[in-house]
C-alpha cells in the first residue's frame, strides 16, 4: 500500500487476499486490470468512504462479477441501504422539492451549482437562499423552507453556524433532511439530533454523493 493509500493486484487471487488484510482502511481504491485471455479479463474499483461503499466490477464472466460483489460484502460488513432507511422518503409522499442551503463564498457556490445541476436533472424543484447568511432566518428563505419537502445542507469549508438555524427550522416542519459534508468539515449537529441522512465527499468532488443521493431521494 502506497502513500496514496492504493492497494495493487497482480491477480484475482491477491485481491482477494488483499481485501480480507484490508477491510477497515479508508478510504481504499483497488484497481484490478488484467488484458483479456491472460487471466480474467476483470476490473474492479473498490471505493470506501465513512459514508458507504461504492464497487464497479467488470468482467465477461457474471459469475466472476457475482463472486467479487459476495466477496466485498464479506469482507466489508457490507450491505445494500437498508430498505426502511431508502423508502422512509418513498413513505411520506414527499413531492420532488429540495431547499439546498449552503455557503456563498466561492467555494460553496461553485459546489452548489454541481449540486443543483444534478438534483434538476433527477426531476426536482430546486429553491436556494438567494445569498443570506444569518443567524435569523429572512422571510423570503423560511418561505422556501417550508415551500420544499426536503431541505439539503451542503457542508464547505467556512462558518456554517447560520446553517444550523436553518436545519433546526427545517426539523420543526418536520421535513426530510439531508446532511452533506466535505470531509474535513465539521457542522454541531446536536440540535437537530440523528434523524436525517449524512453523506461526506472529498474536497472538491461532491458528486461522489451523488450515487447514495440518489438512493435516498423520492424517485
Amino acid at each position: 500500500m502506497n502513500a496514496h493509500r492504493t492497494l495493487h493486484a497482480e491477480n484475482y487471487d491477491e485481491f482477494l487476499r488483499l481485501l480480507a488484510e484490508y477491510p477497515k482502511s479508508m478510504p481504499i481504491y483497488v484497481h484490478n486490470r488484467f488484458e483479456k485471455g491472460k487471466d480474467l479479463g476483470f476490473a474492479c474499483i473498490i471505493t470506501v468512504s465513512s459514508s458507504g461503499l461504492q464497487t464497479s466490477v467488470r468482467c465477461d464472466n457474471l459469475d466472476i462479477v457475482s463472486s467479487v460483489h459476495d466477496r466485498i460484502r464479506e469482507y466489508f460488513k457490507a450491505h445494500n441501504p437498508g430498505e426502511e432507511r431508502i423508502n422512509q422518503f418513498v413513505r411520506r409522499g414527499l413531492k420532488k422539492s429540495v431547499f439546498l442551503a449552503h455557503r456563498f463564498d466561492e467555494l460553496g457556490t461553485s459546489t452548489a451549482a454541481c449540486m443543483s445541476e444534478f438534483i434538476r436533472a433527477l426531476g426536482f424543484d430546486l429553491k436556494e437562499g438567494a445569498g443570506y447568511e444569518s443567524r435569523d432566518i429572512p422571510d423570503k428563505v423560511a418561505e422556501r423552507i417550508r415551500s420544499q419537502d426536503i431541505f439539503i445542507a451542503l457542508v464547505t469549508p467556512g462558518d456554517t453556524s447560520w446553517m444550523l438555524t436553518e436545519l433546526a427550522y427545517s426539523k420543526a416542519l418536520s421535513k426530510c433532511i439531508i446532511v452533506i459534508v466535505e470531509q474535513g468539515c465539521e457542522l454541531k449537529k446536536g440540535i437537530i439530533g440523528s434523524d436525517f441522512e449524512h453523506m461526506e465527499f472529498p474536497p472538491g468532488r461532491v458528486e461522489r454523493c451523488f450515487l447514495p443521493l440518489v438512493g435516498v431521494l423520492p424517485p
